[in-house]
């Protein structure tokens, strides 16, 4: 699942990097670092939204709204672990199913990952020592986790 605003940051980090030719500099780390941040803000409202709209079958508002604060409440990190768990609380068998999707494409997992991880290190310890071209793999080849999590839990309930 791309995302639009990711899409466009990373268009915008690419162009200043070479028309200023930063790449290797502090600019660079700096761009890259709220590039992460810009990721997993985007992952989690795109995860938020996938649960929102399976919950929007429900017909009553109140039941609607109680679902949508406890996936705020619930959910702390968008590593894939965390997605398996907040899919376990809707049911074992649609963790499976991500599970098993996701054990068909570690990659795409190690490289969701691996945008947590670093978006981490940079918020709450010395920074992310990632290149802005690492940060742009990681997204293009991560990104499908979504996908992922949304194909298991709108495949496996009816709704």
């Amino acid at each position: 699942m791309r995302l639009l605003r990711i899409d466009e940051a990373i268009q915008a980090c690419e162009a200043h990097l070479c028309a200023t030719s930063s790449t290797g500099t502090l600019i660079e780390s700096l761009l890259t670092q709220s590039l992460l941040v810009i990721m997993c803000a985007e992952f989690e409202t795109a995860i938020e939204n996938i649960v929102s709209d399976k919950c929007n079958c429900v017909p009553e508002k109140e039941i609607r709204q109680f679902f949508a604060s406890c996936v705020g409440a619930v959910f702390r990190s968008t590593k894939s672990s965390e997605l398996s768990g907040l899919l376990n609380r809707f049911d074992p068998e649609i963790k499976r199913a991500f599970l098993a999707l996701t054990d068909e494409n570690q990659v795409a997992v190690t490289y969701f990952n691996n945008i947590v991880t670093n978006r981490h290190r940079a918020a709450h310890s010395s920074g992310s020592s990632i290149t802005f071209r690492d940060a742009k793999e990681f997204y293009e080849r991560g990104h499908v986790v979504l996908d992922m999590f949304r194909q298991a839990l709108h495949g496996s309930l009816s709704g």
